[in-house]
């Protein structure tokens, strides 16, 4: 650690000007200079296009077209294998050849998962899947779990982020090594992680009551008698299976696949998503059968202690795609049925101080979503209910020391002023009434109106997602589309 101090404090010293900034931000990882994957993949895919294109003028037609194309599968590449060792060395050797089938996914480097999009109700997603034949499957409150067989037989483990979190469920890893089947050499499922209470009747327990396990560390392993909450795995899809690539196969023919893999279901230890499918003919937003259907299997959801349910396209556009919010997978949440579009995910990046009861806690916070484009957190909202006392006083704990930064940054985007700035560090899932477009807050601002944000009205705090990176909560393009998309929408033209 000396050793390190003394380089770094080397290194200071020889700096110049602005070259102190740009040091300290590259040892604390975060340069916010615009350098991100989706910048830097198509600026190195167009360089090495560049450079192994023929030198004679005309050579190639549409040079354009070629350089677009490299630069999106480079970047769609990432996204199935996020190993820049794997990458660049392949993209640097096939030029102008490289493409996505260039390289094959490998066990134990995780895909990043295909997102679904909102919708404010069942009518609505029976409209955008009108003659197409989906699924509807419950949408548990759990932890999305990516689970990795090598062909040594060993399971690892890996979160929505792309964290190994092996070390955390041992009871995980037990569970799918007695279902593997000798057929299954090597596999990635997707699948979510349920606390379950077995003594219970096997009912699930909340997103919260999971959390509250044990996180272990390749250092501290959780033991089997350590673990305090039981878990169910409920897997809903398979993007790689005995060195095949599945991602392009329909989700009808992934799921055959899937269960070609593992031996029956061990209810109350491991079950495929509680699921119904509509065939094509049903598939018509004025079939009353179809959306009593689907309004029933909603409510049994529910009554399962789900979140919702997810409808996704079967043989049609049914891909899996990495990284990406695509229309074949849709949600539909108990929200839809409060008013709202949906919850929003976001990230306390300041406070004001409490008074009253709630004198010498934070009171209220100040949230943000992302905007990866610019690398900005902007502003959406004030909450102050929700909170328990006991979670004021965690809060007031957590956000301590160099988590209270001296002045606003400058990749906040708000015209408020909260007594105190923290850094982006949590994630918050907030629930309000709808949505709003704000002089002061900058959410989506541009999208929705010139100079005007969007903010919630009534905001509620729900839950803390311990499983989100603060880049990872809702985006500015995410607020835009369920301000369109919501049932009351105010005339934005009289915003002024």
């Amino acid at each position: 650690m000396g050793r390190r101090k003394s380089v770094i404090v080397g290194l200071m010293r020889s700096c110049r000007e602005k070259e102190m900034k740009f040091l300290v931000r590259t040892l604390v990882r975060n340069l916010r200079i615009g350098a991100m994957m989706r910048t830097i993949l198509p600026a190195l895919a167009q360089a090495v296009a560049l450079n192994s294109l023929p030198r004679v003028e005309g050579a190639v037609k549409n040079p354009k077209e070629l350089l677009q194309g490299l630069s999106a599968a480079a970047v769609e590449a990432y996204n199935v294998l996020p190993d820049l060792d794997l990458l660049v060395p392949s993209l640097m050797s096939k030029g102008v050849e490289f493409s996505t089938a260039t390289l094959n996914m490998v066990p134990c480097i995780p895909i990043r998962p295909m997102l679904a999009k909102i919708t404010n109700g069942v009518a609505q997603a029976l409209k955008l899947f009108q003659d197409k034949a989906f699924t509807c499957e419950y949408k548990y409150d759990g932890q999305r779990a990516q689970i990795h067989k090598l062909a040594d037989g060993s399971i690892h483990i890996f979160s929505r982020n792309g964290d190994q979190t092996t070390s955390r469920f041992p009871d995980l890893v037990h569970i799918i090594q007695d279902l593997c089947k000798p057929s299954a050499v090597s596999f990635i499922i997707d699948a979510e992680v349920v606390g379950i209470d077995r003594k219970n009747g096997g009912k699930f327990l909340s997103f919260q009551e999971l959390s509250r396990r044990e996180r272990g560390s390749k250092a501290s392993l959780v033991t089997l008698d350590r673990i305090k909450v039981d878990i169910c795995v409920l897997a809903f899809d398979v993007m790689f299976a005995n060195g095949e690539k599945l991602l392009d196969y329909p989700l009808r023919r992934r799921r055959q696949c899937m269960k070609d893999l593992l031996r029956e279901e061990k209810p109350g230890c491991f079950e495929y998503a509680k699921h119904i499918t509509i065939e094509a003919d049903d598939a018509h937003p004025d079939c009353e059968a179809t959306l009593t259907k689907i309004n029933s299997f909603l409510e049994a959801a529910f009554q399962s202690s789900c979140e919702g349910i997810m409808l996704k396209s079967l043989d049609v556009d049914a891909g899996y795609c990495a990284s990406k919010r695509a229309d074949s997978w849709l949600k539909v949440k108990r929200d839809y049925l409060d008013g709202t579009g949906d919850s929003l995910d976001l990230v306390p990046i300041g406070a004001w101080y409490g008074n009253g009861r709630k004198a010498g806690w934070y009171s209220p916070f100040l949230m943000a979503c992302y905007n990866p484009d610019t690398e900005e957190f902007e502003s959406v909202c004030r909450v102050m209910s929700g909170f328990s006392d006991s979670f004021y006083m965690e809060m007031k704990d957590f956000f301590s020391g160099d988590k209270i930064l001296l002045k606003k940054p400058l990749y906040y985007r708000t015209d408020e002023a909260p007594d105190m700035w923290f850094s982006p560090e949590l994630v918050w899932e907030i629930r309000g009434a709808d949505l709003t477009v704000s002089p002061a807050h900058k959410a989506a601002v541009g999208l929705v109106h010139p100079s005007r944000g969007i903010s919630m009205r009534f905001p509620r705090f729900v839950r803390c997602l311990s499983d989100r990176r603060p880049e990872d909560c809702s985006t500015s393009a995410d607020i835009a589309e369920m301000f369109h998309s919501q049932t009351r929408k105010m005339d934005v033209s009289a915003a002024h």
